[in-house]
């Protein structure tokens, strides 16, 4: 009898060894890489979260695990590009431009989970809160601006404004999402417009193709009207100081000639008197040199009769008298 209880206590012994075992085997975690696990045991949470590596949970249902890749980038689309299907309704992708026009639209969001803790927590998937808070973002941007920045000039605009409002409604709904970026991936006019608002756009195109044309024949112009009163003040200021120079000299050899003939008058005059008539014979094409008294027969010369200039005295160098000293 004792024996047999002796093999029964044994057995036990057994299977609660391997029972713990198996228990403890079965609470083994393995956390990868790139990978947050938040843990809530029995409800209510364990912090901080679980990061890479290999961690013991209370199985059989105490714990609770729920594996957040934090280093993925996600995505969530909005709006629709194409018309809608037969189960959507008509009004689906179309939003309100801020001069009361309609554009269908459609824009992704790119996300990565940046607090798991808030993202796993929250009551509603966060998922959608955020799809339906790009929505929302999306609609403000839209309603600020007119059709025709929507669908040409403002997208990189709208695009990022909708990214900030959407970072601080994340925020501010704890969602545990950071927004990396926002892309408008489709932006056109309904169905029933697109051809007027492809000929207003064509006809806006033509008018800055037009507009970009005068600015660049106007800034040609400008550059070489700068270039031509740049070159003619350069010119002038050349010439001034030129005609500067000129005159300083000249005033120079005046000086210089009043010197002389204060010292010697009458060898200075007569020096002036030869020089001009120096510069006068250079400027004579046909020259007569005749010794004083002679006649000279101006036939030569191709006058004839009265049109024959008179002969004179022979000229003598002008006398003049010292000039004084200067008052």
């Amino acid at each position: 009898m004792n024996r047999d209880w002796k093999k029964l206590l044994a057995a036990l012994a057994a299977g609660l060894g391997l029972a713990v075992a198996l228990f403890v085997a079965a609470g083994w975690c393995l956390v990868a890489p790139g990978e947050v696990v938040v843990v809530r045991r029995l409800g209510r949470l364990v912090e901080p979260p679980w990061g890479p590596g290999l961690h013991w949970r209370f199985p059989l249902g105490i714990d609770r695990l729920d594996r957040v890749r934090s280093d993925a980038v996600r995505h969530v689309t909005i709006g629709q590009a194409g018309p809608p299907g037969g189960d959507q309704e008509p009004s689906t992708g179309e939003a309100l431009t801020g001069d009361l026009n309609l554009v269908r639209i459609q824009a992704t969001v790119q996300y990565r989970v940046a607090r798991p803790v808030d993202f796993v927590l929250h009551a509603e998937p966060a998922e959608h809160l955020l799809a339906r808070s790009a929505e929302a973002s999306l609609t403000r941007a839209l309603a600020r601006r007119g059709v025709d920045a929507v669908l040409r000039s403002d997208r990189q605009l709208i695009a990022r404004d909708v990214e900030r409002d959407l970072q601080a409604d994340s925020d501010r709904l704890a969602l545990g999402a950071a927004i990396l970026g926002v892309s408008l991936t489709d932006a056109r006019p309904p169905v029933e417009v697109a051809a007027d608002f492809a000929a207003a756009q064509a006809a806006e195109s033509h008018r800055d193709r037009r507009v970009h044309e005068a600015r660049t024949h106007e800034a040609v112009q400008l550059t070489a009207a700068k270039a031509q009163a740049e070159a003619a003040r350069e010119a002038a200021r050349a010439d001034a100081t030129r005609t500067t120079l000129h005159a300083r000299a000249e005033a120079q050899h005046f000086l210089t000639l009043m010197a002389e003939a204060r010292r010697s008058p009458d060898l200075t005059i007569r020096r002036l008197y030869i020089e001009t008539l120096q510069d006068l014979l250079d400027r004579v094409r046909r020259k007569l040199i005749l010794p004083p008294g002679d006649s000279l027969d101006l036939t030569v010369l191709g006058l004839r009769g009265d049109d024959a200039p008179r002969r004179g005295p022979p000229l003598d160098p002008p006398h003049t008298r010292e000039p004084g000293p200067h008052p």
